[in-house]
């Protein structure tokens, strides 16, 4: 990851209202777009199994297979219309590849079940439901849930920008304790992540084209379950807002290159382009455009 943007889409406009995004607009084409990503992943589980023993690597690859995209999207369930709108509004108007889990994988608690079903004395009670060994089931609900988390940091990771949608559904107040927290365990997973992964410089990203230089660059919660709150920081993302995207869109910078993340970084990592730029200045036989 290059950079963490902290995008605020509480106010949807500026002062004048001269700044408005109709992200429902743009929800068909995000979904038609993640959804091309998505895989066929529903195998039988016995298909993973050698000698009593499942090949975890193979299910997580299978379930949660790496995809490539520029921009990973962090948003709250509750808000799952919105950040398939902002997905699609990036693809419509820069050709952005972005990632959702959910339009993307198959379903971690989808998994459990099957896994449950076979492996956690899956039975019959009195009431026409299901009983399981409680001690079985915390045993695979640990190896579904670091799968996912792993696929999740290592997406993270892959991808060059990660967008965290921030409304109310995404953080909230914890009582009187912390005044940014989250109830979902797997938003605060994403936002420590992009804490603490390796933050690559941009030429990382734009490897490929200097080599052909070289060569020729929150989630609602039941208060009936259980549940618990977590302390996060978004200091480490850097803000943006509605006025930012519209700038982005409108920008007429012309620059020596034309990927559409760069136009965003001219606004928001002055610094870090203008070390790209002295990069590129000294292959001449890059590819522009």
């Amino acid at each position: 990851m290059f950079a963490g943007f902290n995008l605020d889409l509480l106010s949807n406009s500026n002062s004048d209202g001269s700044k408005i995004i109709n992200f429902d607009e743009f929800k068909e084409i995000g979904k038609n777009h993640l959804n091309k990503q998505n895989t066929n992943y529903k195998k039988a589980l016995k298909n993973y199994i050698i000698n009593g023993t499942t090949d975890g690597t193979k299910l997580q690859d299978d379930w949660f297979p790496q995809v490539n995209a520029d921009i990973f999207i962090s948003h709250s369930h509750m808000d799952i219309g919105l950040a398939q709108g902002l997905a699609g509004w990036l693809h419509k108007n820069f050709k952005l590849n972005c990632f959702i889990d959910s339009n993307v994988w198959g379903y971690a608690d989808e998994l459990l079940e099957i896994i449950n079903s076979q492996y956690s004395d899956k039975r019959e009670d009195n009431d026409g439901g299901y009983l399981y060994n409680h001690t079985k089931c915390n045993t695979a609900s640990k190896h579904v849930s670091v799968m996912l988390s792993i696929a999740l940091q290592k997406m993270i990771d892959k991808t060059e920008a990660t967008f965290v949608i921030n409304t109310n559904n995404f953080i909230q107040k914890y009582e009187d304790i912390y005044e940014s927290a989250t109830y979902s365990p797997w938003i605060y997973t994403e936002i420590v992540c992009t804490e603490l992964v390796r933050n690559k410089p941009l030429s990382e990203y734009r490897k490929q084209i200097v080599e052909f230089a070289k060569k020729s660059i929150q989630e609602s919660y039941d208060e009936s379950q259980y549940s618990a709150a977590y302390k996060v920081s978004l200091e480490h993302l850097k803000n943006i807002n509605i006025n930012t995207l519209c700038d982005w869109k409108n920008s007429k910078i012309k620059c020596e290159y034309e990927y559409p993340l760069d136009k965003l970084y001219l606004i928001t990592h002055t610094e870090e382009m203008k070390k790209l730029n002295e990069l590129y200045t000294k292959n001449p036989y890059i590819l522009l455009g």
